[in-house]
């Protein structure tokens, strides 16, 4: 990551503001760019603009990315990861659960958290944090990915998981444990016995055990496919379904932690039969395995430490902008740029709306969105229509009038039948501030380094108390902190329709957002991210 400077002149510059994705919750507003960024990774997993957690489980969940190993699985080292971090709390005193504690090495060493999984899990993850997407949520999507696109339920989903600052205390149970010591450990983190039967069915539906990591349960493999000796928790070990339990009850299963040559280590097979089997009955039923696994799961990711507050289970947004931003072209022009999604609907015509500054709606202000077959995308979410369908639409090259601006916006939809109706947030439209935007004129340069020249417009009649970037790099422990760097006035402040140019350099530009702040609001343009598919693009400078 490219610092901007120093961190110690970072700090006389700036004020270093932590995070703190989980004090906020959902709200019926746009834009809420917590929610949005979540939505996206959860949503859209196929087709245009689909997101990169996805990616890592293509093409039939069988996909490992650290090696030539295909008795391995992302997916099984995903959900391992999720419940390792987890199992760290305490329902006495709520500390520990998910919480990204997990990338500290001192607790990836513990015997508990043997294998390579959580720093392969991480390697994966750990570049789509930032901001708006913390390590923590990043780790339960993976978990929630992992099951739902291998076959599994829809697990409901809430977001606004913090990140940890220290390791948690030990807690992970061990395959040589008793059963009364599984009992008391998954009772600390919050599960009874029948639910502690459930979580590890669940758990283990996908993947197996690997020699490399456990020795004393598996032999070793001379198999050139399957290098670290995994062997599966059932015969479908990539696919989410209840042989789990169909093969333990009907005795064909070869689940290393039920008939391994190693009884101290056979822990599946003491908590399988801790209620002589009740349980594992009636997972042997695929409805009431789905509906257990939603749940139970569900509440893993949702167990986090005394604090933090997740948001609302979060569903996919019916009309979602996406990437909605102004742009300062000059000659008194702004350009309207940005694409919507339209959830599991096909219409045939959509007109973008707006209104100007003051509140008017023109005659001339509206636009018809183009759409494209390639705008089509196909999401895998488990229990709903197989022909759930998404269209893209994007703004075509839309200049609004900087004298007039623009406050929200809105569509109106024409369906295949020819019916019409208005998406506008139920009334409230989707607002959009005109005061501070970026310029068309930005551009990156190599001279001395590289950096990107940023030119942008802040509206004459905003009397600013102060004008700043905000720039997201990473604290001790890996977490994303925004420092706040201050942007000195223009020398020529000569107004165009409306507008005067300002100008900041940066050598750190991954993820960005200008902020204006005045003596009664805060203004700030859209987050400019480079793992965003929308992330801000510019050209050379000259």
């Amino acid at each position: 990551m490219r610092l901007v400077k120093s961190r110690q002149e970072l700090g006389r510059i700036g004020l270093v503001v932590l995070l703190s994705i989980g004090a906020s919750v959902q709200a019926a507003r746009w834009p809420n760019p917590h929610i949005d960024e979540l939505e996206s990774n959860l949503y859209d997993r196929r087709g245009y603009n689909a997101r990169t957690l996805p990616i890592g489980m293509a093409p039939n969940c069988d996909r490992f990315l650290f090696g030539p190993n295909t008795g391995r699985s992302n997916a099984a080292d995903w959900i391992r990861a999720a419940y390792h971090d987890m199992a760290t709390y305490n329902i006495a005193d709520r500390s520990g659960g998910l919480d990204a504690s997990i990338r500290f090495e001192s607790e990836q060493t513990r015997p508990e958290n043997v294998g390579d999984a959580f720093k392969n899990t991480l390697t994966f993850i750990t570049p789509l944090v930032h901001r708006h997407f913390s390590l923590a949520d990043g780790l339960a999507l993976a978990m929630v990915t992992a099951v739902e696109i291998c076959g599994g339920p829809k697990i409901p989903f809430r977001g606004g998981r913090v990140d940890a600052l220290k390791p948690n205390s030990p807690g992970v149970p061990e395959p040589q444990q008793t059963v009364e010591e599984h009992i008391a450990s998954f009772a600390r983190q919050g599960f009874s016995k029948k639910e502690m039967i459930g979580l590890v069915a669940c758990g283990h539906s996908i993947g197996g055990v690997q020699h490399e990591a456990f020795p004393d349960v598996v032999p070793p493999s001379d198999d050139p496919q399957n290098t670290s000796g995994n062997s599966k928790f059932d015969s479908t070990g990539t696919l989410f379904d209840n042989r789990i339990a169909t093969e333990y009850l009907d005795g064909t299963t070869t689940n290393p932690l039920v008939v391994g040559h190693n009884s101290t280590m056979n822990s599946d097979l003491r908590i399988f039969s801790s209620d002589r089997n009740v349980t594992m009955r009636n997972l042997a039923n695929p409805a009431a395995f789905r509906s257990t696994c939603s749940e139970l799961l569900a509440r893993m990711i949702d167990t986090v430490p005394r604090g933090v507050v997740l948001t609302d289970i979060i569903h996919p947004i019916k009309f979602k902008p996406v990437g909605v931003h102004l742009v300062w072209v000059g000659g008194g022009k702004i350009a309207l740029k940005g694409e919507v999604r339209v959830w599991n609907s096909e219409p045939s015509k959509v007109v973008l709306n707006w209104k100007a500054r003051d509140g008017r709606h023109a005659s001339g202000n509206s636009a018809t969105l183009l759409h494209d077959l390639t705008h089509i995308s196909y999401p895998v979410i488990p229990d709903t229509p197989s022909d759930l369908v998404n269209r893209w639409f994007s703004f075509p090259e839309t200049l609004l009038n900087a004298n007039h601006g623009i406050s929200n916006f809105w569509f109106d939809v024409t369906n295949a039948e020819g019916s019409k109706k208005v998406e506008n947030l139920g009334g409230a439209g989707y607002n959009l501030q005109d005061v501070i935007m970026i310029s068309n004129t930005t551009c990156l340069s190599f001279t001395n380094g590289t950096h990107l020249d940023v030119e942008f417009a802040v509206r004459e009649t905003i009397k600013p108390t102060r004008v700043y970037t905000k720039i997201d790099i990473s604290d001790d422990t890996g977490r994303p902190i925004i420092h706040t760097i201050d942007i000195t006035p223009p020398s020529d402040s000569t107004a165009v329709a409306g507008y005067i140019l300002w100008h900041v350099t940066l050598t750190q530009f991954d993820h960005f957002t200008l902020v204006v702040d005045t003596d009664l609001r805060t203004f700030e343009t859209t987050f400019f991210s480079a793992n965003s598919p929308f992330g801000y693009s510019s050209p050379m400078c000259p």
